[in-house]
């Protein structure tokens, strides 16, 4: 008897242990994850947005990619570009518009290194940086490594 109470224990350790790491794994919350194929589809040009992307505009999204920052402090970025690759980031001539995100976080993140996921609300606008022009602007949240 005792012996199937431990294991009845241990099972519901192992469940409650496992929810709690899935469920923690990502704690950006619920959002759309943007593919950058998608973005690639707007019309910088003409600025026009396909109906697909226009779906996604001031709605909660998550986005991969990398950080090139705009600021020179290096310790907590608030304002940075976000581009599909690290190739496409200072180098001239600029990525096109429709492959630069520019990122307003509302709180200092670290510099990133890598691959990352970025968490907000994504708006269809052009906005201007040092490094050229983005199509888009995502008032970020959260910041977690790409994985």
């Amino acid at each position: 008897m005792m012996k199937w109470i431990l294991a009845g224990i241990f099972a519901f350790s192992l469940a409650v242990g496992g929810a709690l790491y899935f469920m923690g794994k990502s704690t950006g919350g619920s959002a759309t994850e943007v593919d950058w194929r998608a973005l690639d589809q707007m019309d910088y040009v003409n600025k026009k947005a396909p109906p697909e992307l226009e779906k996604l505009n001031k709605t909660r999204v998550k986005i991969p990619g990398f950080m090139v920052p705009l600021e020179d402090n290096q310790r907590k970025v608030t304002e940075f570009l976000l581009v599909p690759s690290p190739q496409a980031c200072i180098h001239v001539p600029a990525p096109p518009p429709n492959q630069m995100v520019y990122v307003k976080m509302k709180k200092g993140v670290p510099a990133a290194d890598g691959p990352i996921w970025v968490y907000g609300d994504f708006e269809i606008t052009l906005k201007q940086s040092q490094y050229g022009e983005a199509s888009f602007e995502l008032t970020g949240d959260y910041v977690e490594p790409y994985q």
